[in-house]
C-alpha cells in the first residue's frame, strides 16, 4: 500500500499566492505575466517537467490580418467555421486584437516569416480567405513559449514543476486554494490561492498518445464549474499513418502538394475537419519535393523527425498521411474575462480558464488554423488580469479549512492505492483511448454512442492496479489520477454528443446527418451529468 504524507500546512508554513496558473503552455504563461503586471504575486505549477510543454507546442501559426484593413473577414471565417456556436463578441475581439499580439510578440524577440520589405509575411490556409497565417515553420509554438518563459523569468515568476494538482479547494462557491501532490517526494499539501487559472493542454490525449489529458477541464468539473462544447474534437488532415506525428499545415503554403495515389493534386478547403473529411476516401501522399531551397530551413524539425523515425526524406520522398483526431475543442465555459460560468450572469468565483483548458466561445463547432494560438495569447491575458484585479478585492480564507481539504485527498489517493488486481494504469488509458476512437471518431450514431457510455461506466467502476508502492516519483500514480479525470471528461463527451441530435462542424452523426437550426445553441454539461444551454 502506499503511503503518502500530507504536509504541515498550519501558520505561516503554508504557500500562499494572489494567483495560481496551473499549465506551461502558451495560455498558462501569457496568463501568469498578465496578473503579474497587473501587481498580483503569482506562481505557475506544472505535473511534468520543464520541457513539457515546448513537446507537445502547437506548430500551426497565428492567424492575423496583418495586410487587410480590418479584421471583419478573419471574424467571418472564424464564425463560419464554428457553425452557428461561436461567440461574436469573443470572435470580435479576439479578431481585433490578434495584430497587436503579434507585435507583442515581436518585440519580445518572436522571429516570424518575413518577406522582402521585413515585414510578417502571412501564408494562405485552408478556411481563411485571405493570408493570415504567421509562422516561425514548424517551430511557431515551441518559439512562443520559449519567449513567454523569458519573460516570466524578467518578472522573477516562479515556475514549479513535478506539482501535480489534485483537486481545487472551494468553499460557499469561491476558490480558496489547491491541493497538490508533489511527485518528487510524494508529499501532499495544500497551496493557498485568492484565484486560479487552469491552462492545462486539451483533453485530445482521450484518442491519442500524445495529446492532452484535461487535466484544468477535469479539476474544474470535480470543482462545481461546467464544461462548454465537450462533443466537439478537430481533426488534423496531414499525419503520419500508425502514428501521432502531425506535418506542419504551413507546409502547404511554402509549396507542398497533397496527391492522391494516382498523383492528382487534392486542395483542402472548410475547417480542420472538413479538410480531413475529404482525405477518408483513399490513399494520400504529401509531396514537398518541389518546396523552395529557401523555404525549407523553416522546416529543419520536421525534416529531421521523419528522417529518424520513418526514415523518410521530406525533400525527397512523398509522405504518407491520414487525418486523424487533432485538439479537444471544448472546456470550462467561460466569459471573455476567463471566468468560469455557471450561467448567463453567475460565475465560479476566483476560478479562471484559458487555453485547452477552456471554452472561450470562439471556436464554436471546429476551428482553422492559427486561431488555436491566438485564442491561447488573448485568452491568458484577459484571464490573468481579471484573476489579478480580483484577488486585490478579496482577502486569503482559512488555512485550517485547506489543511481539511489535503487530508481528504490524502485519504482518497490511499484508497486509489490499495487494488491488487485490475487492469494496469497503461491498459486503462489504452482503453480508453480505443474506445473513444471507435465510437467518437469522425463519425458517430445513436449505437455507438450509448455502447460507449456504458463501457465508461464500466471502467469508472473497475479499480486500477498501482504496482509502484513507493511514494517518491510515483508517475504510476499520477497517470491513474489522470486516468480518473479522463473518464470523467468522456463521461461528458458521450452525453454530449448523444444529446446534440444533428452533424453541426466536428460532430458528425450518420443517423442525424443535418445540420439542425433548432440546435443552435452550446451545450453544457456538469459533473452530475445535467446538460443546459449556454452561449
Amino acid at each position: 500500500m502506499l503511503l503518502l504524507h500530507v504536509g504541515d500546512t498550519s501558520g505561516e508554513s503554508m504557500e500562499s499566492w494572489d494567483v495560481v496558473v496551473i499549465g506551461s503552455g502558451i495560455a498558462a504563461l501569457r496568463s501568469a505575466i498578465a496578473a503579474s503586471d497587473a501587481g498580483a504575486t503569482v506562481a505557475v505549477i506544472e505535473s511534468g517537467g520543464p520541457s513539457n510543454a515546448q513537446s507537445k507546442a502547437c506548430s500551426t501559426g497565428l492567424a492575423v490580418s496583418v495586410f487587410e484593413s480590418d479584421h471583419i473577414h478573419h471574424g467571418k471565417n472564424t464564425s463560419s467555421a464554428g457553425f452557428g456556436l461561436s461567440n461574436s463578441t469573443i470572435v470580435n475581439q479576439r479578431c481585433e486584437s490578434a495584430l497587436d499580439n503579434l507585435i507583442e510578440l515581436e518585440k519580445w524577440g518572436f522571429n516570424f516569416q518575413r518577406n522582402e520589405s521585413g515585414s510578417p509575411s502571412p501564408a494562405d490556409s485552408i478556411g481563411h480567405s485571405s493570408p493570415r497565417l504567421c509562422t516561425a515553420g514548424d517551430s511557431t509554438g515551441r518559439e512562443i513559449i520559449r519567449i513567454l518563459e523569458e519573460q516570466c523569468m524578467k518578472r522573477g515568476i516562479p515556475r514549479k514543476y513535478d506539482l501535480h494538482s489534485v483537486s481545487i479547494s472551494v468553499e460557499s462557491e469561491r476558490v480558496r486554494g489547491l491541493v497538490v501532490l508533489d511527485v518528487q517526494t510524494g508529499v501532499i499539501t495544500s497551496i493557498q490561492s485568492k484565484a486560479i487559472i487552469l491552462a492545462t493542454q486539451d483533453h485530445s490525449g482521450l484518442w491519442i498518445d500524445e495529446g492532452g489529458n484535461g487535466l484544468g477541464a477535469s479539476l474544474a468539473l470535480r470543482a462545481g464549474a461546467k464544461l462548454r462544447g465537450m462533443e466537439f474534437i478537430s481533426w488534423h488532415p496531414l499525419c503520419v499513418p500508425t502514428s501521432n506525428y502531425r506535418l506542419p499545415i504551413s507546409l502547404l503554403s511554402s509549396g507542398a502538394r497533397i496527391r492522391k495515389s494516382n498523383g492528382d493534386d487534392v486542395e483542402l478547403t472548410g475547417t480542420m475537419t472538413e479538410a480531413s473529411t475529404s482525405l477518408l476516401d483513399g490513399d494520400y501522399v504529401l509531396d514537398a519535393r518541389n518546396v523552395p531551397i529557401p523555404e525549407r530551413e523553416w522546416f529543419t524539425t520536421t525534416a529531421n523527425i521523419l528522417e529518424s523515425r520513418f526514415s523518410i526524406n521530406l525533400w525527397k520522398d512523398v509522405v504518407p498521411i491520414e487525418p486523424q483526431p487533432d485538439f479537444a475543442i471544448g472546456g470550462v465555459a467561460v466569459d471573455n474575462q476567463g471566468r468560469a460560468l455557471l450561467s448567463h450572469d453567475l460565475w465560479l468565483t476566483g476560478l479562471y480558464a484559458a487555453g485547452g483548458s477552456a471554452d472561450s466561445g470562439m471556436h464554436g463547432a471546429d476551428i482553422i488554423p492559427g486561431n488555436r494560438i491566438l485564442d491561447d495569447l488573448i485568452g491568458g491575458s484577459n484571464s490573468g488580469l481579471s484573476a489579478a484585479k480580483w484577488s486585490g478585492t478579496v482577502g486569503f480564507g482559512s488555512q485550517d479549512f485547506l489543511h481539511e481539504m489535503a487530508l481528504i485527498s490524502e485519504n482518497s489517493i490511499e484508497a486509489l492505492s490499495r487494488t491488487e488486481s485490475g487492469p494496469s494504469v497503461g491498459a486503462g488509458i489504452a482503453s480508453l483511448r480505443r474506445l473513444m476512437n471507435s465510437s467518437m471518431g469522425l463519425e458517430r450514431d445513436a449505437v455507438n454512442i450509448s455502447s460507449c457510455s456504458a463501457q465508461i461506466e464500466e471502467m469508472v467502476k473497475e479499480s486500477t492496479r498501482i504496482s509502484d508502492e513507493s511514494f517518491v516519483m510515483n508517475t504510476e500514480l499520477v497517470r491513474a489520477l489522470e486516468l480518473e479525470g479522463m473518464l470523467a471528461l468522456a463521461r461528458t463527451i458521450a452525453s454530449t454528443a448523444d444529446a446534440r441530435e444533428e452533424s453541426r462542424g466536428s460532430h458528425r452523426r450518420t443517423d442525424y446527418p443535418e445540420m439542425d437550426e433548432k440546435q443552435s445553441e452550446s451545450l453544457v454539461v456538469d459533473a452530475e451529468g445535467l446538460i443546459t444551454t449556454l452561449n
